[in-house]
């Protein structure tokens, strides 16, 4: 999808919005509205359109993950963009991830396409073979489109919070006096469009036409995976200042629709979690919907340790991550434990090496990387590692750039929404609702069996929690096991924002590792920096130039210059 764009030249005008022109869209292949619209496989040309702005989180800010500007992870170049972020260079004049403009452009096309391409016939093609699946596939497309205006505006709410509800095209002046919408009234319209969609959706992408080649498109599950997300959103401090229980049990019954009907999605969670984030994660039952990158080495070329050929090391997990990893037998880490610190990796959470490149791992090859001071791997080296850990998550070792040795690449899908989130959604949500342990009407699963399910998967086979604990221990330790679990898939910037918790990511800490002379290591946890948080960076600013562009947009507190 990333590499299938469009430019279609109508006759006569259409609508843009804040000032994004639709036929911008950098391709040369121009076409009529009515040959478009007689066309069936140019109307699905418009549908791909839609799609196509679907984010890749490996592209990230710049090259950059989104986790390096969280407690998770640092992004090794002081001059990234996505420094901004954490070094206070954010500002509505100095912007970064900055997709206002991108995500109407997108709403626009989606509007463009519910406004001019339904209830279309194609007579003319009637007789043609395949017509039947492919009109099948169009009757279809409505829908998906319907989905995909929803989830960009999901994607604007959670970073700007009041933004205008567009689902017409507009002029330029009528989009000049847009007024926003609450936060609350979006994730709603969100919400409701995602319940609706979901009746006419089919249940498997694999019964649209084309089988397996459709496992990218939005099926019923997709659409009610966005449902749980938005509704946990809505629940969460950020958005419920009120703490209104009942958007809670709101969110329950969300993520509990899909769950009651995984095995009819044929969703499951991966008996390996490695599984997850290799070249064919997207044939992984637990995928529900990822966007492919397609073949390509720059990932690794970015995140492959420094000492590496060609790897430039780019985002380095923290050790605040590490030390979220419990030990294997379900006790949490502590750098007091003179044993545990003296061998840190050792016993531990299997996932932590499923992600985390550390000293002495065996990667990308046979030879162990060295991040103690001197070490092939680590500082004084220029640009090493300052944490003392590497990325492994998303990246694929048979990737090589080893002189005499040929360089192939790989597909890339990074996950939009997989299984194991649904249930952390489900179990945040009854055990905010209700608590740990209880069920409740339409609602048979507890919080703990929820996400003691995630922790079972067959190669992680972590302890289940126990029955009895604390709503607020549990709470606790469940926000620890979604922040491990779906580390550098895009959910820690926003959780530490729908929670109001950004003053746990304000001391960042790194490993220091010295070689003794006898050969042995000491590791020694130490604080890498501190960052300046404050409530302003809740939401992003609008930047100026959309505020010159739409005197109605209000610029959100804490960022008006």
């Amino acid at each position: 999808m990333k590499h299938i764009k469009i430019t279609i030249l109508f006759v006569g005008t259409i609508g843009l919005f804040t000032g994004c022109d639709f036929l911008n869209t950098g391709e040369s292949t121009y076409y009529d509205k009515n040959e478009t619209l007689y066309d069936p496989a140019k109307v699905a040309q418009l549908c791909t359109q839609v799609y196509s702005y679907l984010p890749n989180g490996l592209d990230g800010i710049s090259g950059a993950m989104q986790d390096a500007a969280t407690d998770d992870a640092i992004h090794v170049y002081p001059t990234a963009t996505v420094q901004r972020f954490v070094n206070g260079g954010w500002s509505p004049n100095n912007t970064v991830d900055d997709v206002f403009a991108n995500y109407y452009k997108a709403v626009h096309d989606a509007n463009f396409y519910l406004e001019n391409c339904l209830g279309l016939t194609f007579d003319d093609w009637k007789n043609t073979d395949g017509f039947q699946d492919t009109y099948a596939a169009y009757l279809n497309q409505r829908h998906e489109v319907r989905f995909l205006r929803a989830f960009y505006y999901f994607e604007l709410v959670k970073r700007y919070g009041n933004v205008p509800l567009i689902t017409k095209t507009l002029t330029k002046e009528e989009a000049a006096r847009a007024q926003p919408a609450s936060a609350e009234k979006v994730l709603q319209f969100v919400i409701d469009e995602c319940t609706d969609v979901a009746q006419a959706l089919p249940d498997k992408p694999t019964a649209l036409p084309g089988g397996p080649a459709n496992m990218q498109r939005v099926s019923k599950g997709v659409a009610l995976a966005l449902k749980s997300r938005a509704t946990l959103y809505l629940a969460s401090p950020l958005f419920n200042p009120s703490a209104d229980a009942a958007r809670w049990q709101t969110a329950a019954a969300a993520a509990y629709e899909l769950i009651s009907q995984a095995s009819t999605f044929g969703y499951a969670l991966d008996n390996d979690y490695q599984n997850l984030f290799g070249a064919i994660n997207n044939q992984s039952p637990e995928v529900i919907l990822c966007r492919p990158e397609g073949k390509t080495t720059h990932f690794e070329a970015a995140n492959y340790p420094i000492g590496v050929e060609r790897g430039s090391g780019n985002t380095c997990p923290t050790e605040n991550l590490v030390s979220a990893y419990e030990m294997k037998d379900g006790t949490a880490f502590d750098w007091n434990n003179t044993a545990q610190a003296a061998d840190p990796y050792k016993n531990r959470d299997p996932r932590l090496q499923m992600t985390i490149v550390c000293n002495g791992s065996k990667w990308p090859g046979a030879v162990p990387v060295e991040t103690f001071f001197g070490g092939k791997n680590g500082q004084p080296l220029r640009n090493a590692t300052t944490t003392g850990y590497y990325l492994k998550k998303y990246l694929n070792n048979k990737v090589t750039f080893e002189a005499g040795k040929t360089t192939n690449s790989f597909d890339h899908n990074w996950i939009l929404f997989r299984y194991a989130e649904i249930l952390l959604n489900y179990a945040e949500a009854m055990a905010e609702a209700y608590g740990p342990d209880q069920t409740a009407a339409g609602l048979p699963l507890t919080a703990r069996e929820a996400v003691n399910m995630v922790r079972a998967r067959k190669n992680v086979a972590m302890p289940p929690y126990p029955t009895g604990m604390p709503q607020a221990a549990f709470l606790a330790r469940l926000r620890n096991e979604r922040r491990v679990e779906l580390a550098f898939e895009g959910h820690r910037f926003w959780d530490l924002r729908r929670l109001k918790a950004l003053d746990e990511m304000k001391d960042i800490y790194k490993v220091s590792i010295e070689k003794r002379d006898d050969g042995t290591l000491a590791y020694t946890r130490e604080k890498l920096c501190t960052y300046a948080v404050s409530d302003k960076l809740y939401f992003y600013p609008f930047s100026n130039v959309e505020l010159h562009k739409n005197g109605h947009l209000i610029q959100n507190p804490g960022w008006a210059q």
